[in-house]
């Protein structure tokens, strides 16, 4: 199935598919959405996620929103993570928003 995806978010899914080529692992779910949060809306993260992950919008809105409202994942896991993501052209993604 083809992925729709609106095209100002087509650059997020790129990075996304770019770090994560087998999916986004158990580990680094919640640290992205935080790290992501950051730079995102509410709903054009959750928006993003659900097309890669193939679970619900409403699934992972409600996971953002206890990001947002929890210290679910540690400093330290976001920044190792955001690390990670600067192999991925995440400081290139960053430039563009």
């Amino acid at each position: 199935m083809p992925v729709t995806i609106s095209p100002y978010l087509l650059s997020t899914y790129q990075l996304l598919k770019s770090a994560f080529p087998n999916g986004i692992d158990e580990q680094s779910y919640y640290p992205l959405l935080a790290l992501l949060y950051e730079e995102m809306s509410d709903r054009n993260l959750a928006e993003v996620i659900s097309q890669y992950t193939n679970q619900s919008y409403e699934s992972v809105l409600n996971d953002i929103y206890r990001v947002a409202s929890t210290d679910i994942s540690s400093l330290e896991k976001i920044s190792k993570l955001r690390e990670y993501l600067l192999d991925y052209d995440y400081q290139k993604w960053l430039e563009e928003g």
